[in-house]
Formats: C-alpha cells, structure tokens, sequence
C-alpha cells in the first residue's frame, strides 16, 4: 500500500509539472484578450465622444456641458491607448482586431502618431473647457486630422 501511494503521488507531482508552462500559456492568452477588449472598449468610448462632439458643433445651440465632458473623455483615452498596444497583442489568428502589423514593426512611427493624437486632444480639451466656440471647432478639426493620420496609417480598414 505505501508504494500505491507514493506512486499516486509522484504521478500527480508529474502531472502538475507538465501541465505548469500550459496555464502560464493559458494566462498569457487571457490577458491578451483582455488587452483587446480594454483596446476595443476604450477606442469605441472615445468614438462615442467623437460623436457627441461633432452632433454638438454642428448643432444650432451647442451644450457646452457636453462638449467639455466628451472633449474630457477624449483627453482621457488619448492618454491611455498609449498602454493598449502591447508586445503580442497585435495580429493573429482567432483575433478580431483592426490593428495593423505595423504598430509592432514600427514602434516610433506609432508612438509618434499616438503622441501627435494625444497632443491634439489636450489642445481640445483645453478649447473645451473655455467654452469658447470657434476655439473648439478649431481644435476639433486638429484633433479629428491626428486621429484619421493614426487611422491611416495602423489601422485596416472596417469590413
């Protein structure tokens, strides 16, 4: 009976060795996931503030309020995308993402892209929060120029 168990034993020591690089692969691939998802929600958040923006400037009585809280959200994720493209998050299969290769293969050139971007949007949110119009639509056509330039350039067109 002692030799059952230390052989039951041994046996399970094994299969948790061979099954520890497995999970870590496993976990990897939960947080690539994440990566899109907080990458996808982020980008689709700041979409909808582009379109409250741009339905407020075109407006007869633009909401000011409005415009300073999305011009906010924009500032906010212009900021941050700059943690959502990280090694191994790009392309592969089984993904669904609009991120071209060249974010990984041209890290400067998106960097500077993403700082142009975020640059412009700080412009924005400054314009926003004088409440001064023709600043706002000024900047909005600034901001809206970086975002296409990033557009352009790292992001495949929608299906």
């Amino acid at each position: 009976m002692p030799m059952r168990s230390s052989l039951k034993i041994t046996l399970l020591a094994a299969t948790f060795i061979a099954a520890a690089p497995l999970s870590g692969l496993l976990a990897h691939d939960e947080n690539a996931t994440g990566i899109y998802k907080t990458r996808h929600d982020g980008y689709h958040k700041m979409g909808d503030a582009f379109k409250t923006i741009r339905d407020q400037v075109k407006s007869g009585s633009p909401d000011a309020a409005a415009i300073k809280s999305a011009a906010q959200i924009v500032n906010d994720t212009s900021v941050s995308q700059f943690k959502w493209f990280p090694a191994g998050s790009g392309p592969k299969p089984g993904v669904k993402t609009r991120a071209k290769e060249e974010i990984w293969s041209k890290p400067q050139d998106f960097e500077a892209a993403q700082k142009r971007f975020a640059d412009a949007a700080s412009k924005f949110n400054k314009a926003a929060a004088s409440g001064d119009l023709t600043a706002v639509r000024a900047q909005f056509g600034d901001v809206g120029k970086a975002c296409k330039n990033c557009h352009d350039t790292f992001r495949t067109p929608e299906d």
